[in-house]
């Protein structure tokens, strides 16, 4: 099956082995913000953070999203938010911070000495990282990193520390166009905005290079978009799309796909668990379940071909789907901690499952 790559010096890291049973190109996945994990109403692993970039090596992910901004005196720092409220805590006491505090507003000291990230482990309850911090990391474990940013500084400390082996981020054409004054085969990533493919192809051209778009509208993104684009020579990436429409860019083969918990790294891993079934018949209403005992840090795969109309449930995301005939595999995965797949597959309408493989993964250290 013939994949596309980044780049030649990252084919080891992006290649992902499907077994022999999926008949797509699947995308590169990309953590959104870092590999994040909640635990219960707050963060284990917080978003833009070294901690996250470990995760993501762990998981298997090859690329993870950082989000860049300044802060008063100009330090690079890791943040998604314009405030830092939604993640961070009051240093002193790790209580909730009541008023907006925005991060261009503060040094980087008074940033790093009032506040620390969210963290149901106090070891994680750390200041605010600098972007040189989470390159750093990015370099310690061998991840790709994404950079979100309008700042061309950030993009010539990528080079330094990383090569080419980064991947400049923005709706801004002038902004990511600057990563080409550090780097000549660094992928460049814009978001086009409302424009039509061939425009899109255009403003591609005008940057050139290895370059690609991403976007997060979901229902600009079809299959005719995805077709154009990627015949142009150019890479395509789903950018957080929710379910299930990220689902269904899977199988319009995205190069990219930029999720909060889209997953299939299973490349070198073996399954702990497999749950398989072979042309089995779904009258309506009927369905079939499996919520194996889980590890604490675990994910799951879905590969079905069936013919008719199912409605899936993975990881408590909701699926319908629709095939006249089978032949062509649909391709579900997700990350997990402290959670079973909540796997359900249910017949809207009578269906044939021609086959069904769930496969669960033990990705703890």
């Amino acid at each position: 099956m013939l994949k596309r790559f980044v780049f030649l010096c990252l084919s080891s890291l992006l290649f992902f082995s499907c077994g022999g049973e999926v008949d797509v190109n699947l995308p590169i996945a990309v953590a959104h913000r870092g590999c994040w994990l909640m635990d219960g109403d707050e963060f284990y692993i917080n978003e833009n953070c070294p901690a996250g970039v470990r995760m993501a090596a762990q998981y298997g992910y090859p690329a993870i999203e950082c989000d860049v901004k300044y802060t008063l005196d100009s330090v690079m720092v890791i943040m998604h938010d314009g405030t830092i409220n939604r993640t961070m805590r009051n240093a002193s006491d790790y209580s909730k911070i009541t008023e907006p505090v925005r991060v261009k507003d503060l040094t980087y000291e008074e940033l790093r000495d009032n506040y620390v990230l969210e963290s149901t482990d106090p070891s994680l309850r750390v200041p605010i990282p600098t972007l040189y911090d989470e390159l750093q990391a990015c370099r310690q474990y061998g991840i790709i990193p994404m950079l979100h940013s309008v700042i061309p500084g950030s993009y010539k400390l990528a080079h330094k520390l990383l090569g080419d082996k980064f991947i400049a981020f923005d709706a801004s054409q002038a902004a990511v166009s600057q990563a080409r004054k550090y780097s000549s085969s660094c992928l460049v990533l814009l978001d086009p905005g409302t424009d039509e493919a061939p425009r899109t192809i255009e403003r591609l051209k005008e940057i050139g290079g290895n370059c690609g778009m991403s976007t997060m509208k979901h229902d600009m993104l079809n299959a005719d978009y995805i077709k154009t684009i990627k015949d142009a020579g150019f890479e395509v990436q789903a950018s957080i799309f929710p379910a299930p429409h990220e689902q269904r860019a899977v199988s319009d083969e995205v190069t990219f796909q930029l999720s909060d918990f889209w997953w299939y790294q299973t490349d070198g891993r073996k399954p702990i668990k497999a749950f398989r079934k072979m042309g089995m018949r779904l009258p309506e209403g009927q369905s079939v379940t499996w919520n194996p005992e889980t590890p604490e840090y675990a994910a799951v795969t879905l590969v079905i071909d069936f013919e008719g109309s199912i409605e899936i449930t993975l990881n408590g995301r909701t699926y319908k789907l629709t095939h006249e005939q089978p032949g062509k595999a649909e391709v579900l995965g997700a990350r997990l901690y402290k959670k079973t797949p909540g796997l359900k597959v249910k017949a809207i309408a009578h269906s044939q499952v021609k086959s069904l493989k769930a496969e669960l993964y033990d990705c703890g250290e």
